[in-house]
């Protein structure tokens, strides 16, 4: 039996992160082995002492890099169905919920809007905070420039209709929207939590910024959009070639395989002596 640790965060609510790790210790004998989803997650595991150190392993997530790659085409096609035109366009992935921490980036994104008023920010998903950022949006009074786009079919196309993807989350595990954005080519703004600096490498695929610092997130946006196209081009390619060389689906798929056998090979000699 493997488990796997797909957060670094167990705060959870009403602070039942603490019972969540007391769980983790003392069910710990039930399984052969404990993967975790980044490696930053995994040195918090054991520190917290939530496994020992022999009995969990850093696996991550993979991603369809065939799925998502960039297309001139489909980006030229989707740009011009949406009458985007030359501006900038920031885009985000993900529920409406606190990890996420959507707050942090519509004030950012408020900021940079003042400074340059031809960007655009698509945010596609949905859940219980939509309606409140709705509102924030219109308080700020870039909703004109925010499109709520709810939960979407063709993210695939939406990432490449846009020119950077951006991240603010409080805390993360190894999202997998950061994955796809970086087989898509976009350089990305994220905040460094749980395994973002782990796709993210700063300053070659893009910036990763403190959480919940609305001001650095405003900087690290306008320093990316400062960027010659080429430089972003660069960027991107690079992003794209860190997915391709460590978390393909395929060489995900590969690494756990060869888990199962290690495993399954340990419980054979175990089971002869």
């Amino acid at each position: 039996m493997i488990c796997t640790v797909h957060s670094i965060d167990e705060r959870g609510k009403k602070g039942s992160g603490r019972w969540r790790i007391l769980a983790y210790r003392f069910t710990d004998f039930l399984c052969n082995l404990t993967t975790q989803v980044a490696q930053a997650g995994l040195e918090w595991y054991v520190q917290i002492k939530a496994a020992p150190k022999h009995k969990i392993r850093y696996i991550p997530n993979g991603v369809n890099i065939e799925q998502f790659r960039h297309d001139p085409e489909v980006r030229a096609h989707l740009r011009k169905e949406l009458g985007i035109g030359d501006d900038f366009v920031w885009i985000a992935v993900g529920r409406f919920d606190p990890p996420k921490d959507y707050p942090n980036m519509l004030q950012a994104f408020a900021q940079v809007w003042k400074k340059n008023p031809k960007v655009r920010l698509f945010v596609v998903g949905d859940g219980p905070l939509r309606p409140e950022m709705e509102s924030l949006a219109k308080g700020l009074r870039i909703d004109a420039n925010v499109k709520f786009l709810g939960i979407r079919q063709d993210v695939p196309e939406l990432l490449n209709a846009s020119d950077a993807y951006i991240m603010s989350s409080a805390w993360e595990g190894m999202p997998n929207v950061l994955l796809e954005a970086a087989s898509s080519r976009l350089p990305i703004v994220a905040t460094d939590v749980g395994g973002n600096g782990e796709i993210v490498l700063q300053g070659k695929t893009g910036f990763h910024v403190p959480p919940k610092n609305p001001e650095a997130l405003t900087s690290a946006m306008l320093k990316l959009m400062n960027l010659t196209p080429e430089e972003r081009q660069r960027m991107g390619e690079k992003g794209r070639k860190h997915i391709e060389e460590n978390y393909s689906l395929e060489k995900v798929v590969e690494k756990w395989e060869e888990l199962y056998m290690e495993l399954l090979e340990k419980s054979k000699r175990l089971s002869f002596t």
